[in-house]
């Protein structure tokens, strides 16, 4: 692996997980498309935890107070707040993704790669989220609190980043398509979105992490190891900052366009 493609694959993974244009899209096709040898298992472990490391650091005071709550909770026996508890809607909401990548993932990781399908997930998804977005307009009382959730919408929102499982989907995608499909105003469903994500990102990371250390860390690998952690870190706060900026004032119309023109250009590299 050169530094460059170690460089370059931390800051896709980094910004595509969290903006909803499909990381495991992007991270097929770039290096088909500048004809770069496959990363390899040690590599993937480190860029998601990466983009792990994003979150914890971004919401790392949201996070710390969640906990907290969650905890004093428990220890106290205060189940009447459980309907209010924001540590266990997350934890709740991590389930289907979990179930789905035991049962899946292998399946998903030899069967489901193809660009053609990458393509059309972008574009089924782009309008999806479309729709979402102009339903989303239209509601008059939105949902403008995690605590105000209910389980429906966190089973919902849940079953929407298993499907994100799927390379092409996007797991901020769906799970922002489902948030705002479900009342929760644009910023809401996008921060409910990466809370959500630092379980999944946690589990799976920590999976291939195992398995890394099992095998063992290829020789001469550990600096293009490290430049591909920080830049998947420093890429995905950017994407972060980015996203929660941008949604105060704007539609997400512009990631709908990217995703269909990004689709469109797929098929004609795999068809043409």
């Amino acid at each position: 692996m050169m530094t460059l493609q170690a460089f370059v694959l931390g800051v896709v993974q980094g910004l595509t997980e969290f903006l909803p244009v499909s990381s495991s899209g992007h991270l097929i096709l770039v290096p088909r498309l500048l004809h770069w040898p496959d990363q390899g298992l040690a590599f993937d472990a480190i860029l998601h935890l990466g983009t792990l490391m994003a979150v914890l650091l971004f919401f790392r005071y949201e996070l710390f107070e969640i906990v907290k709550n969650s905890v004093m909770m428990i220890l106290k026996g205060r189940w009447e707040d459980l309907n209010r508890d924001v540590g266990i809607k997350i934890l709740i909401g991590s389930i289907p993704a979990a179930v789905a990548g035991k049962l899946l993932d292998d399946f998903i990781e030899t069967h489901v790669r193809s660009g053609v399908l990458v393509a059309s997930m972008l574009i089924i998804f782009a309008i999806l989220l479309w729709l979402a977005d102009r339903y989303s307009e239209q509601v008059k009382k939105q949902i403008k609190q995690i605590e105000m959730l209910g389980w429906k919408e966190v089973l919902v929102i849940g079953c929407a980043q298993a499907v994100a499982l799927i390379p092409g989907v996007s797991r901020s995608g769906m799970t922002i398509t489902a948030g705002l499909f479900s009342k929760l105003d644009r910023e809401l469903a996008i921060r409910f979105s990466f809370l959500l994500s630092a379980p999944i990102t946690a589990g799976a990371g920590g999976l291939k992490l195992l398995q890394l250390l099992h095998k063992g860390i290829p020789t001469g690998g550990v600096s293009y190891l490290v430049i591909g952690f920080l830049a998947s870190m420093l890429s995905g706060i950017l994407a972060i900052k980015i996203l929660l900026r941008l949604v105060r004032s704007h539609t997400f119309d512009l990631f709908v366009f990217y995703r269909i023109g990004l689709g469109i250009f797929i098929l004609i590299l795999f068809l043409g």
